[in-house]
């Protein structure tokens, strides 16, 4: 396993004189083969602001901002569109191919102008698309929900409006726009109280309503991990699947580390998934615990297990991502249980071994200053592979 702390010294602009992504917190990740693409985010601090944005009149704390950060060359390009989505904050990402969806989010103040609407960003062309304002069956306009794409349906679980959260799954076909309610948490809650007797709020089959929590899947089930309310933040012992099958959800008990046991209960942790395998990361116990431990769940087994590589200092609210090779990255993030700092820092955790030419390919990179630069003949006629060349940012 190979621990990476990224330099962010090469700078490439793109319509804008901002050269790095400033520190955040509350935005999201999404990784191809060659990029991470990185959206949103907040950060109140007015000084660092004033130094990010130059002498501007007015500041907002959220980034209206899609950053590219490019593997093979450790190059940060800003992608600039007018139709950049408004909802900055705790919004939920997810890649599709050349695609990344996005739903959810909140603008500034949280809560006031949430959304429930569906993004698109082509990578390949830099436009967003929107999907149309849902009229019908669609989620409460929320930030901090799950989302997970199995087949043609965007799959929407949890959030939080400000003041209500949810426990409701919600469901959208990507080609009509087309939403369907699969759960409804209030409906089962009344349902459960009248036939047991059992108060409000009782343990049950069902996960209480949560913000922040984390989704996997494995194409029949929906796994919820962590996440929390005003009252509490859960713990992983025990985990809420959704059966997509029957709609239901069940219990499940997941298998300990035989050495350190389970993951401390969080929320706002980060969370990606490879294959059958989930890694979650940092957080934070909604008291005074920040963490910076790295677990993977298998799926399979429900074996969790806890990883020897640590993040490189106890964060939460930050973004992390996966690539299809097993590059695990994170970036940004709260430091501070007060929540008064915040990192701009990228790092990277190789968790699954790379192929030989991958490995050399990052070496050549790291050994060849500006490689972008060599016109690709030359590198073709040197023996790279144009799979490979595809990954750099074109010249400009």
């Amino acid at each position: 396993m190979i621990y990476t702390q990224l330099p962010t010294t090469k700078i490439s602009l793109s319509l804008s004189d901002l050269k790095l992504p400033c520190a955040r917190s509350g935005h999201c990740a999404v990784a191809d083969d060659h990029n991470l693409y990185v959206f949103g985010g907040y950060n109140p601090d007015i000084p660092e602001l004033k130094d990010y944005y130059g002498n501007v009149e007015e500041l907002m704390p959220l980034f209206r901002e899609l950053w590219k950060y490019n593997f093979a060359t450790n190059t940060w390009t800003l992608e600039v569109e007018e139709k950049t989505p408004g909802q900055l904050a705790s919004m939920s990402m997810v890649r599709c191919g050349r695609f990344i969806i996005m739903y959810g989010g909140t603008g500034f103040p949280f809560g006031y102008t949430s959304t429930n609407r569906v993004r698109v960003f082509d990578t390949q062309t830099s436009h967003w698309r929107f999907y149309h304002q849902p009229k019908k069956k669609a989620p409460i306009r929320s930030y901090g929900q799950t989302v997970a794409v199995i087949k043609n349906h965007l799959y929407v679980f949890g959030g939080t409006t400000g003041w209500q959260y949810t426990s409701d799954v919600h469901r959208v076909d990507l080609h009509t726009g087309e939403w369907e309610k699969l759960f409804n948490h209030a409906e089962h809650e009344a349902q459960v109280n009248m036939y047991t007797g059992r108060p409000r709020g009782s343990q049950s089959e069902f996960p209480a309503p949560r913000y922040r929590h984390e989704m996997l899947c494995d194409g029949d089930k929906l796994y919820v991990l962590g996440g929390g309310n005003s009252e509490t933040t859960f713990a992983l012992e025990k985990i809420s699947a959704f059966n997509l099958s029957t709609s239901k959800w069940e219990v499940v008990i997941s298998k300990a580390d035989p050495q350190h046991g389970y993951p401390g209960k969080r929320r706002c942790h980060g969370c990606v998934q490879l294959g059958n395998d989930g890694f979650i990361s940092g957080g934070f116990d909604g008291s005074t615990k920040i963490y910076d431990d790295i677990w993977i769940l298998s799926l399979p087994s429900l074996q969790w297990q806890k990883l020897t590589a640590k993040l490189p200092e106890p964060v939460y609210f930050h973004a992390s991502a996966i690539t299809p090779s097993g590059c695990l990255y994170y970036h940004g993030g709260v430091t501070s249980p007060p929540g008064d700092k915040r990192t701009d820092k990228l790092n990277c955790v190789r968790v699954k071994p790379g192929t030989l030419l991958q490995l050399s390919w990052q070496s050549v990179c790291a050994c060849i200053q500006s490689i972008e630069t060599i016109p690709q003949e030359k590198l073709l006629e040197l023996g790279v592979p144009r799979t490979l060349l595809d990954g750099l940012l074109p010249r400009t």
